[in-house]
């Protein structure tokens, strides 16, 4: 079977075990293929982080302004878990039944192949075009992100560079390519509260106080709380999940146990203070007259990105191909898009259908893929083909 370099590019990339933070040869084989089409590359370290940050355009000529184009992505995954669970080897990306399988299809190797593609074909159709195609590829966006994409992106702002437009590469996408698109992401608050009670014996419970049942109205309360101060148009609401329950007893049945833990997430959305939630949660534990700790840990800043121009491109680019227009949304976990838009860059999510991701058995259709790279193609020559 004779298969086209975009789907010899996405297997490439999902052959390397490029579980974060490591990036193995995924980031030789990007360079290579943007030093081909003539890219300005710069390899940023940052620690145990690879990152590469290229642009191409403008003919080497220096302009006021640049009308720029960013893709942005990773290509590091998470962990597969347990092989012997899987159809195909997770790092083979094994062509079969008309999709390609492995981890990484989705998230997002199959989705930079696709990027890489599009601006490949770009780039040989309209060899003088103005403006400027740029790529953010990241191998810590499943990790930690310390060293990633936030590093990158402050080094880009102390050199004053302008991003224009940013497209991100995550797994947006439900039924069809393209039927959702997301303009932000609500933020990451994660908790872990113990309560302090006092050890004893189960027998005589009137000698002890049990942390677990001193829990209990506290859950029903945290889990019936609203937490938005006011109605929000663009974002979900902030959502509470409790995690884990745990006590300190070792599983021994005879004794009440001296504390309880509970770990548990925020997502909140940008009209939600991060204060406003932590006042909330001790108002309730106040109440209760409880001796407690609590251990915050924030993960992300919730983002919102206006519609302008490139929304309209890209809502348009998908009804061209897939004669339907996409959903704005704001759902689900966090992405790097939240870090270019502090640079007031424009920012759109747009990749793979989102059904496969993190699991088992991870693919993506072969039609999907090169759907996604033309929608992309699309939107590259929407954007910057006679710019000014």
């Amino acid at each position: 079977m004779n298969f086209s370099k975009l789907e010899i590019l996405a297997q490439k990339l999902i052959k390397q075990p490029s579980v974060c933070p490591r990036n193995n040869n995924c980031h030789e084989i990007i360079v290579d293929y943007l030093q081909k089409l003539n890219f300005k590359i710069e390899l940023m370290q940052f620690d145990d982080t690879l990152n590469i940050w290229a642009y191409h355009g403008n003919n080497g000529k220096k302009q006021k302004h640049t009308t720029t184009l960013l893709f942005l992505g990773h290509t590091d995954v998470v962990d597969p878990g347990n092989i012997q669970h899987w159809n195909h080897p997770p790092f083979s990306g094994v062509i079969h039944n008309n999709a390609l399988h492995g981890r990484g299809a989705v998230d997002m190797k199959g989705a930079l192949a696709a990027m890489l593609v599009a601006s490949d074909n770009f780039i040989n159709k309209n060899p003088n075009y103005q403006g400027r195609l740029a790529f953010l590829i990241t191998a810590d966006e499943e990790g930690t992100g310390i060293n990633g994409t936030t590093r990158v992106v402050e080094s880009l702002m102390m050199r004053n560079e302008h991003i224009d437009y940013c497209i991100v590469g995550e797994p947006s996408s439900q039924h069809q390519i393209g039927d959702i698109i997301k303009n932000g992401r609500r933020g990451s608050l994660m908790g872990q509260l113990t309560i302090y009670g006092s050890q004893g014996h189960v027998a005589y419970p009137q000698f002890s106080k049990n942390p677990i049942h001193l829990v209990i109205p506290i859950l029903s309360d945290l889990l019936n709380t609203t937490w938005d101060q006011e109605k929000n148009v663009f974002f979900p609401p902030t959502t509470i999940q409790i995690t884990n329950i745990y006590t300190n007893n070792n599983n021994n049945s005879n004794i009440i146990p001296h504390t309880v833990t509970l770990d548990f997430n925020f997502r909140f959305n940008n009209k939600s203070s991060i204060e406003d939630i932590k006042k909330g949660i001790n108002k309730i534990l106040t109440y209760y007259s409880l001796t407690y700790n609590i251990d915050w840990k924030l993960s992300a800043e919730p983002y919102f990105s206006n519609p302008g121009k490139l929304t309209n491109v890209v809502v348009n680019a998908i009804k061209y191909y897939q004669k339907f227009e996409p959903c704005l949304e704001t759902t689900g976990g966090t992405s790097d898009g939240r870090f270019i838009a502090k640079m007031g860059t424009e920012v759109i999510e747009l990749g793979a259908r989102n059904h496969t991701i993190h699991k088992i058995n991870e693919y993506i259709d072969l039609a999907d893929l090169k759907l996604l790279s033309s929608i992309y193609q699309k939107i590259i020559e929407d954007l910057l083909l006679y710019q000014q």
